[in-house]
């Protein structure tokens, strides 16, 4: 049975969708086997009323689009039912999101991690469990008031079919209406459209959510989803994408592949407005309607479909390796619909073989990979691509990815400029950080206050220094005047900061190594209850923890109480940061783009918390820490700043 699964699906993949769709229906209920009369009782129930026309057209859809869907289905679903418990219970704790290793250590307690088996829809799946999608989906697209503008065929694709991704298939839709009962009755009694009732229900959704990679557990249903509240954005977007569906409100889920200017991929919903216009969402991020992540930029987007997509590669490229993302025949390239694109035309010279694929790439922190391809090898030419963002044109060969060109910049006025090193003429560089900044705590300590005194509540509190501008994201020193004696020390958060720091240290003298120690004191308690960001963690000597107190009143501090007066005559801090800055005492290695890869310009150890190299111009550069840390960015070097990518 695996072996004649296969066949059929390359069978179909060659074909890419070329047969009509009487051929493909009984091409379906074929490859069902001994599951073929549950299909056909299901078409057989709506063929038999005409009435039922347009429900026989959604069955015919859900059964012909039905072969490569399956469950991970080798435990009941009860099985998880312990781990959610223990999970649930951590997560109100506080401790759940901020434990690594806790989530992979209760799948292994469960036996959760073990391989599953594929449980094929076409052979497994019910005629009553179809029959009943199907009536459920037509029931509240008839009774939306928004259901007379939304077409049999988005109908088809955003609201009817029964499964998201490889989940365990369950009775989702009744569930939510359940849930949901009082929303979806005043839903229905009121005229709106539908981009407003998506708005409604998404702010109604119960957005407590714990970021993280959910580990080695299956795709999760409805339930598991809505009780685990646990995963990354993936399952934020089809804990929403179930619960629009059920309610009648048409969605899609939309991906990136890679993120052009950093690690990781994403995921997000999609509505269309009267307009026709696509607009982006996310739980937890916006509303529809809103900017959608206007600081990221992206290179491709891509749909998740229910329907099969015709795949059109020329048969002599299946004797090369083709990315798996390029042979999914259930995506589709939705680019220009959800951001500005513009299709790019090279002519590469670099001897690729005839047949062979050209692909554009986009760096990940560590490599390059693949996000469009181009059908042709001369010119060159990718459909729909993002600007602003760096692209290395390549090829494979022996399943390596091999660099056909020079990466260049496709700029936002869709020019490309080459970046092709020049060694003939080299400038001097400044480096001060590895990695760009993608957040901006340190803004949090912007008039913030060093203070003393000798009552530990800080009555009569003698203001030492105040932060006046935006700090830097490394140590800073702070010289205090005069110094006199006291026994409290602290520092004094400004309104809506949190007290984010990261290190706190006191000095006897500005010239000392020597930290003095004192007791640590501080405003008890943490944002969320979190373990890991309370006041001592100003002083535990890791740069990356930090003090994120409970409330943003500009009340709560940290400090020390030495137990008796002291005098202070310096103070040193460290913002909340991302260790990215360049360190004293660790190695570092420079790289640029040459015409085959990264060419090292050597190896450093800073003795200041800067770097200089001498570097060729109009060059792509990479650098690296090489004592830890894992964060790495591209970057360009333009009048005299870093420029990332």
């Amino acid at each position: 049975m695996k072996l004649y699964h296969f066949f059929c699906f390359v069978s179909i993949f060659l074909t890419a969708c070329s047969t009509n769709t009487g051929n493909e229906l009984e091409y379906a209920l074929r490859l069902a086997d001994n599951n073929r009369g549950e299909l056909e009782k299901v078409l057989n129930h709506y063929h038999k009323n005409p009435k039922d026309s347009l429900k026989y057209k959604a069955a015919v859809f859900l059964i012909t689009n039905m072969p490569g869907k399956y469950s991970e289905d080798d435990k009941p679903l009860n099985s998880y039912t312990p781990l959610l418990t223990d999970w649930n219970e951590m997560c109100e704790k506080g401790l759940a999101s901020y434990k690594s290793g806790i989530l992979d250590s209760l799948i292994s307690i469960y036996h959760l991690e073990s391989a599953r088996k594929k449980l094929f829809d076409v052979n497994f799946i019910k005629a009553d469990y179809l029959i009943n999608n199907i009536e459920c989906s037509f029931k509240v697209w008839e009774s939306q008031p928004w259901g007379k503008d939304i077409p049999f065929d988005r109908f088809c694709e955003e609201i009817l079919p029964y499964r998201l991704e490889t989940e365990p298939l369950e009775d989702w839709r009744n569930i939510v209406l359940s849930q949901y009962k009082n929303l979806y009755d005043s839903l229905r009694t009121t005229d709106i459209d539908a981009v407003t009732a998506c708005t409604k229900v998404l702010l109604s959704i119960n957005d407590k959510w714990f970021l993280g990679d959910k580990g080695t557990l299956p795709a999760l249903t409805y339930s598991m989803t809505e009780n685990f509240r646990t995963g990354t954005c993936l399952e934020l977007v089809n804990l929403t994408t179930f619960v629009m569906r059920a309610l009648g409100i048409p969605v899609t889920r939309d991906f990136t592949p890679q993120w052009p200017h950093r690690a990781s991929k994403h995921d997000w919903n999609t509505i269309l407005d009267k307009d026709g216009k696509r607009l982006l969402f996310g739980l937890t991020e916006n509303i529809p309607g809103e900017p959608y992540k206007p600081d990221h930029k992206m290179a491709k987007a891509f749909r998740k479909t229910y329907q099969k997509n015709p795949i059109s590669f020329n048969k002599d490229v299946y004797m090369e390796y083709i990315p798996i993302l390029f042979k999914n025949q259930f995506i589709k390239d939705v680019s220009k619909e959800d951001f500005p694109t513009v299709d790019v035309t090279i002519h590469p010279d670099c001897g690729i073989k005839k047949g062979y694929l050209l692909y554009l790439n986009v760096f990940n922190n560590q490599n390059w990979v693949p996000i469009q391809y181009s059908k042709t090898s001369d010119p060159a030419i990718f459909p729909s691509m993002g600007k602003n963002i760096v692209y290395l044109p390549a090829y494979y060969d022996n399943n390596k990815l091999i660099p056909c060109t020079s990466p260049f910049i496709l700029s936002q006025n869709s020019e490309i400029h080459w970046l092709k090193a020049d060694t003939s003429k080299f400038q001097k560089l400044t480096l001060l950080r590895k990695y760009p900044i993608m957040l901006s705590p340190n803004n949090r300590m912007k008039g913030g206050r060093f203070q003393a005194s000798n009552f530990p509540d800080f009555s009569n509190a003698v203001d030492l220094f105040e932060i006046v501008g935006t700090p830097d994201l490394y140590f800073q020193d702070v010289i205090i005047d005069q110094p006199q004696e006291y026994r409290y020390y602290r520092y004094l958060s400004p309104e809506k900061a949190n007290c984010n720091i990261a290190e706190l240290e006191f000095y006897g003298k500005a010239n000392e190594e020597t930290k003095m120690i004192g007791r640590m004191i501080g405003t008890q308690g943490s944002w969320n209850n979190n373990p890991l960001r309370t006041f001592d963690k100003a002083f535990d000597g890791n740069v990356l923890t930090f003090y994120d107190a409970a409330k943003s009143d500009g009340k709560a501090w940290v400090g020390m109480d030495f137990g008796k007066r002291v005098k202070i005559t310096k103070i040193r801090y460290l913002p909340r940061n991302d260790d990215n800055t360049i360190a004293t005492g660790q190695t570092y290695e420079l790289f640029y783009w040459g015409d085959k890869g990264w060419i090292s310009l050597g190896r450093q150890i800073p003795t200041q918390q800067v770097l200089y190299y001498e570097a060729p111009s109009n060059a792509l550069f990479l650098l690296r820490n090489l004592s830890k840390g894992k964060e790495e960015r591209i970057f360009t070097y333009e009048n005299d700043k870093q420029v990332w990518w």
